[in-house]
């Protein structure tokens, strides 16, 4: 990792990339946002993996963890965001299965 640091510091040093990635990081709550709404609204739940949404869920808690970590307030909040997002599919799932 400290050689591909080396080769790329120039880029993700770069604060027009952070701000790039602070922005691209809220494409994740934005994704999951459809399938939230089709949880809801759809005449049936039955193809909506429980299991892939718990794997998501943590994967989203620990890059929340992350965005604390690394001060990142734009990886925080949209981790938070989906995960807010992932816990209300699978509540909808559970409830409507």
């Amino acid at each position: 990792m400290e050689k591909l640091y080396n080769v790329f510091a120039s880029l993700v040093e770069a604060t027009w990339f952070r701000r790039v990635v602070d922005i691209t990081v809220f494409l994740n709550p934005i994704a999951i946002a459809p399938q939230t709404w089709a949880a809801f609204t759809a005449p049936s739940v039955e193809g909506i993996s429980i299991g892939m949404w718990l794997i998501f869920a943590g994967i989203q808690l620990a890059f929340v963890f992350q965005g604390i970590k690394h001060k990142s307030a734009a990886m925080f909040l949209s981790m938070l965001l989906s995960l807010m997002e992932t816990t209300t599919i699978i509540t909808v799932v559970l409830i409507r299965g």
